[in-house]
């Protein structure tokens, strides 16, 4: 909580420290490193000719918490509710990891960490393959793409009560209005791996930043007018202060990963704060927390440790450093593309030549990053640039799956990679593109193409 008693408060050197300290303090480990993923997922419910009807809310008769009980109720992998009475709510599984809820009732499977891709991908397949088997008797399908293209944002109202989130869309609201395209109206992929040990993690840091706009471009599934992902999009203009590239490592300036990371979360504006009663209230007027540090706040008085870490939790750049890294830049992709992209962004970070060598295709970007991030979401592949880099990149990925430890893929997923790879990305494609035409054509046949329903496709296209 907030101090005035001056000994209780950081200064800056303590708050530099604290953060570097708390996003790389776990740099050790075995090669290749661990796999957790975090896939979101949109709950839309269908009519009996399979076109979206509506996003299934959040909570009351019929909404997604409701369903989940019952799932909950019936499957033991998922087990009960746990949460305050006004959310927000999770399920554990008894396998590891959760599910839980973002604020437009998107569902959200947080998985255990795992020993290899395979393991993890197969996770994931087997808790969406469950939710989607119970959810279909309700008419209720589970959609992996990067935005709900079917229903208009004004449909979904933001409905996680909890001040946190209300604080969050409060702030975001002060910018403009895309926090609310990406709180109630985005899903994304995102893959959380090892540092590794010294020496590793300082090259998997860097490259994790670089590879970015490539991941954003090539696995983008948000299209929309004059955007190839509107998700990242969403991303790049709700907060600048707390998005996309720390500065000191795009100038490459010679600072070390833990302060580029220090200086990116001490000026970012502060979105919120706890107050002494448990609530959680927006932080207004807006400023930087390196500016609170020094200067204070009349009402709020000056950051504790607490705020800091409580701040850190509030920044959303490409990558967060976490002990681990957080690679955010992927939209929401169905399952049977998902463990490509997972193993190709895993190889990338995980193989030791796949790393080198995309180091030295990229290197030479950085000072670009967050223009090439910008025509990532605009432009996608069909920028020639961006192709270029993304089929050189992934091809090294590629060849770093087959160099990983047998079975650490599995040769189903390195497989579908290669098919992936060969459809789109040394096409100048992306899986939008194609949800893109499917939509003109038929809602019901994009919806079936997010919702891992492709072999209904041949069937709504006959019935039609």
């Amino acid at each position: 909580m907030p101090t005035f008693d001056p000994t209780l408060a950081l200064d800056l050197d303590q708050a530099h420290e604290r953060a570097a300290r708390s996003a790389f303090h776990a740099a050790a480990g075995p090669l290749p490193g661990r796999v957790g993923l975090e896939p979101e997922l949109l709950p839309i419910r269908v009519d009996n000719r399979l076109r979206p009807a509506g996003r299934v809310p959040l909570r009351g008769t019929g909404g997604i918490v409701e369903l989940v009980d019952g799932i909950a109720a019936s499957a033991p992998r998922v087990r009960p509710r746990q949460g305050p009475s006004a959310g927000p709510w999770e399920f554990p599984l008894t396998q590891g990891g959760r599910l839980t809820f973002e604020p437009g009732a998107q569902v959200e499977h947080s998985t255990a960490v795992h020993p290899t891709v395979a393991a993890a991908v197969d996770d994931v397949n087997d808790v969406v393959g469950l939710l989607q088997g119970a959810l279909a008797e309700h008419g209720v399908t589970l959609a992996a793409a990067g935005v709900d293209r079917w229903h208009p944002l004004e449909t979904v109202p933001q409905q996680l009560e909890a001040g946190r989130y209300v604080a969050m869309d409060h702030h975001y609201r002060r910018i403009g209005p895309w926090g609310a395209v990406m709180m109630r109206h985005t899903t994304s992929l995102q893959l959380n791996l090892d540092l590794g040990p010294d020496g590793v993690w300082q090259e998997r840091w860097l490259l994790a930043n670089l590879v970015s706009p490539l991941v954003t471009a090539t696995f983008a599934s948000s299209p929309a007018e004059g955007l190839a992902s509107l998700r990242a999009r969403a991303w790049q203009e709700l907060d600048p202060s707390r998005t996309g590239f720390p500065r000191l490592l795009v100038t490459g300036n010679g600072a070390d990963p833990g302060r580029q990371w220090s200086q990116a979360a001490l000026d970012a504006q502060v979105m919120l704060v706890r107050r002494s009663d448990g609530g959680v209230v927006p932080f207004e007027p807006a400023m930087s927390f390196a500016t609170w540090v020094s200067e204070g706040h009349p009402v709020h008085g000056r950051p504790t440790a607490d705020d800091l870490d409580y701040h850190l939790t509030t920044l959303f750049f490409e990558v967060r450093p976490r002990g681990f890294l957080e690679l955010r830049a992927a939209d929401a992709l169905p399952g049977r593309m998902r463990g490509a992209a997972v193993a190709l962004v895993t190889a990338v970070l995980y193989d030791d030549r796949a790393r080198a060598e995309a180091l030295t295709t990229l290197s030479p970007i950085r000072p670009r990053l967050h223009e090439l991030w910008r025509r990532a979401s605009s432009a996608g592949l069909r920028d020639p640039e961006l192709a270029g880099l993304a089929r050189e990149v992934w091809a090294s990925a590629a060849a770093g799956i087959g160099r990983l430890p047998a079975g650490f893929v599995g040769a189903t997923i390195q497989r579908e990679a290669h098919a992936f790879l060969e459809r789109y990305t040394f096409a100048s494609r992306a899986p939008g593109d194609e949800i893109d035409a499917l939509d003109r054509e038929d809602p019901a046949l994009a919806l079936a193409w997010a919702s891992d329903g492709w072999s209904r496709c041949a069937g709504l296209r006959s019935a039609g």
